[in-house]
């Protein structure tokens, strides 16, 4: 499941949670996805405060301010 918000330029976003290298639970991403613009790659932060289910757990509890700087601080997917 993921968790949808807007960005300081009004662009659209959803969040979810990502197995890490190869599927693995550990070290998980948290992935962001731009749903206004199909265009643009997506981008992920590491999530290094447990698995992909605790990942997952946060991903929903976080505020949308919380999402924006994770998002700031991500790195583009390759």
């Amino acid at each position: 499941m993921s968790a949808t918000f807007t960005d300081a330029d009004l662009v659209t976003w959803e969040a979810y949670a990502s197995g890490g290298r190869w599927g693995l639970p550990d070290r998980p991403k948290v992935v962001f996805n731009c749903l206004s613009d199909p265009g643009r790659r997506p981008r992920y932060v590491e999530f290094s405060g447990g698995d992909e289910a605790k990942a997952e757990e946060l991903v929903h509890q976080y505020d949308e301010a919380t999402l924006r700087q994770m998002l700031r601080e991500s790195k583009e997917l390759e």
